[in-house]
């Protein structure tokens, strides 16, 4: 299951319940989607791409849960269609929300989940581990919680809601017309223009099943049980690129989760550091998520090139039996490729 909590307050929370949609932006955007893009590469500290990964993460079919701010989490919704930036005023939503993205109601629980619930219990704690670092990380838009989490906030809601009710009669489909679909900008001289842009690529081409390298890197499709970018892990603003659940069900008929996948970004050449990087967010996860069992746990580390520095590193870590996967990106055709490289 992959699901998002996507944040409102009390004021767009009505507002985007009732017109089936839910954006993300910040005071002072640009009104329109060439600004964002040129403002951003101008100046790399803006946040437009990250964003823009964030909303690129979703598909439809995605479970969302609406959190309004000293309220809790209302659900239950789904993902309806595709990312896309539309500065059209609905309500009080203007157009500091201009990225956005459809969604229908499944499930109508009049009675949110407070926030304290999360952390109610310890068994609730230890689901809610994404949630817990995001809020001491400070705000985000689109939180991708992982699968224990989401089966646990649905849990909640149906214990103190009993049933849902049929949905408000107000709620009627999205009602502007002017959706442009978001396009990236990619890179010159076969890298990206910033690190963000590979981010948000990866993140939303991720599961392209026609994309051959990407298989080799990630697997089969039917296995990427979960992924998400940008994982906080700790409560200093540390995260993980690209962090992924691989699911089997084929061999033993329940669903096996065999293998994560821990993915750190370099644009330019990474060195030793990157390596240490990844083998510390890899040791992270394999504690927190894998139940300690370090084969489990496959660090991959993508950029456009790997000094000797790096490559000494990888040959002398004992991480794990798997090693520590090298992929080289090129930005190529209007398009990014990648290859497994074995040093």
């Amino acid at each position: 299951m992959r699901a998002h909590v996507f944040i409102t307050d009390k004021d767009t929370f009505p507002v985007v319940r009732d017109n089936s949609f839910w954006g993300v932006g910040i005071k002072g955007i640009p009104h329109s989607l060439e600004e964002i893009i040129n403002e951003n590469l101008k100046n790399g500290k803006k946040p437009y791409f990250g964003m823009i990964g964030d909303i690129l993460g979703t598909r439809i079919g995605d479970i969302v849960f609406l959190y309004e701010r000293q309220v809790g989490f209302h659900g239950i919704y789904e993902i309806a269609g595709e990312p896309f930036f539309d500065p059209t005023a609905i309500g009080c939503v203007d157009e500091t929300w201009p990225l956005r993205v459809e969604i229908n109601c499944l499930n109508y629980f009049p009675q949110p989940v407070p926030e304290d619930y999360l952390f109610s219990r310890k068994e609730y704690e230890s689901k809610f581990w994404s949630w817990f670092y995001r809020k001491i990380q400070g705000a985000r838009g689109v939180n991708t919680i992982n699968p224990e989490a989401a089966e646990a906030l649905i849990e909640l809601l149906v214990k103190i809601n009993g049933n849902a009710i049929n949905k408000p009669s107000q709620i009627k489909p999205y009602p502007s017309k002017n959706k442009i679909p978001i396009e990236l900008p990619l890179g010159q001289n076969g890298k990206v223009y910033l690190e963000d842009i590979l981010r948000a690529w990866l993140i939303a081409n991720i599961d392209d099943r026609n994309r051959k390298d990407l298989r080799e890197i990630f697997g089969p499709i039917e296995d990427l049980e979960w992924f998400a970018n940008n994982v906080p892990y700790h409560i200093t603003r540390k995260n993980i690129d690209i962090l992924c659940y691989h699911e089997n069900i084929k061999y033993t008929g329940v669903p096996l989760r065999y293998k994560f996948s821990v993915v750190e970004l370099k644009r330019d050449i990474a060195n030793d550091r990157d390596v240490s990087q990844v083998i510390e967010y890899s040791k992270w996860v394999a504690g927190r998520l894998a139940g300690s069992e370090i084969e489990t746990v496959q660090p991959i580390l993508i950029a456009f090139d790997f000094n000797n520095r790096a490559k000494q590193k990888a040959r002398n870590s004992d991480f794990c039996e798997r090693g520590i996967l090298f992929v080289k990106y090129k930005v190529e055709n209007n398009t990014i490729k990648f290859e497994i490289m074995n040093y």
